[in-house]
């Protein structure tokens, strides 16, 4: 009896060691892990150039594929700029609203019309809601932007959220990298009639799992080393035709073109049938998609004029990154107010 019970002492002696062991292994590797992530971090901060630094703006969404994070309040740093941007409860970059902002002027775009890179105040549907104000028209103006998506989105928020803001007048704003982003996005095909079908919006994928992860650990976003990770990742799939964000295109057409010239069309009249103005703005385009898309507008009735762009403005825009810069938002906001304050001026008293 003495012998088994001394046997199990040294069993279990053995046991306490290995947990000890196994304990001391892990923290081991742990320090070590950490050390070289820090290394790594101090590395890419001295000797790399990161693109983006700080959170992704957007989460996942079972209708849009994604959506402008609510209550957002980050900050973005690339080499050439530095700014905040921060989103009220609706996910938009407009200020709290004191009640539902309806019957304003929608602005309806991509990372052009949401101000990438630029202040909350700099970005143009901002810069217009403060003319108005200046002069006296007390309109609610929504800026619905978001970065890096297409057209498809412009259809689907006339079909499921428009009604609820009942614009006035919409601006939608039509960037070149469209028609890439229309396909990679694939919220919607042309079927063999030329009609426009629906697809299916997937589960959150491998990237927006991580993107939770990352956003659950303060202060991991704003890391040099996960900036690296989402710029190598990016431009993984903008060399295999998954994304583009050149602020001009050549102009040549593509069989597939034709599914973006739907979708414009689609999304002008889902808002012409809802009683509001319609509005073109064309950043970047030429050549003979420029001139297809503005028949879309023309095709109606419609005003469409051209952005500010790179060829004939180039100070207007940061070198490197594309898009416009603070001057070329006021610019964007000068040569749109004209046509605002005659579409919603003249109810006010107040056009030119």
């Amino acid at each position: 009896m003495q012998s088994i019970n001394t046997q199990a002492a040294k069993t279990g002696k053995k046991a306490k060691f290995r947990a000890i062991g196994f304990g001391a292994n892990f923290l081991v590797v742990a320090v070590a892990t950490l050390l070289m992530l820090g290394v790594s971090e101090l590395f890419v901060r001295t000797f790399v150039t990161v693109r983006n630094i700080g959170p992704v703006f957007t989460t996942y969404d079972p209708i849009y594929g994604k959506r402008l994070k609510a209550n957002l309040h980050a900050t973005r740093a690339a080499p050439e700029f530095h700014f905040e941007i921060n989103t009220n409860s609706l996910g938009m970059r407009d200020p709290e609203p004191a009640k539902f902002p309806r019957d304003g002027i929608v602005f309806v775009g991509d990372s052009f019309t949401m101000g990438y890179g630029v202040e909350d105040r700099e970005a143009f549907p901002a810069v217009i809601r403060g003319k108005l104000e200046s002069r006296g028209i007390a309109l609610p103006v929504v800026n619905t932007g978001m970065g890096d998506n297409g057209n498809g989105r412009w259809v689907k928020f006339f079909e499921h959220d428009a009604a609820r803001f009942h614009p006035r007048l919409v601006v939608f704003q039509v960037m070149a990298n469209d028609f890439d982003d229309n396909l990679r996005e694939g919220l919607f095909k042309l079927d063999t009639n030329g009609a426009l079908r629906e697809l299916p919006v997937g589960p959150p994928g491998l990237a927006r799992q991580l993107q939770s992860v990352i956003d659950d650990v303060p202060g991991l976003a704003y890391s040099h080393l996960v900036g690296l990770g989402w710029m190598t990742a990016e431009a993984l799939g903008r060399r295999n035709g998954l994304s583009s964000i050149s602020a001009e295109d050549s102009g040549d057409e593509r069989p597939t073109d034709a599914l973006t010239y739907a979708l414009i069309g689609a999304a002008v009249d889902k808002a012409r049938a809802d009683g509001a103005k319609v509005v073109g703005l064309l950043v970047g385009l030429s050549g003979q998609r420029r001139e297809k898309t503005a028949e879309i507008f023309a095709q109606r009735r419609l005003i469409c004029i051209d952005g500010p762009n790179k060829k004939d403005a180039p100070d207007m825009f940061f070198k490197v990154d594309g898009h416009w810069n603070a001057s070329g938002q006021r610019r964007a906001a000068e040569l749109l107010m004209p046509v605002i304050l005659g579409a919603v001026g003249r109810n006010e008293g107040l056009a030119e």
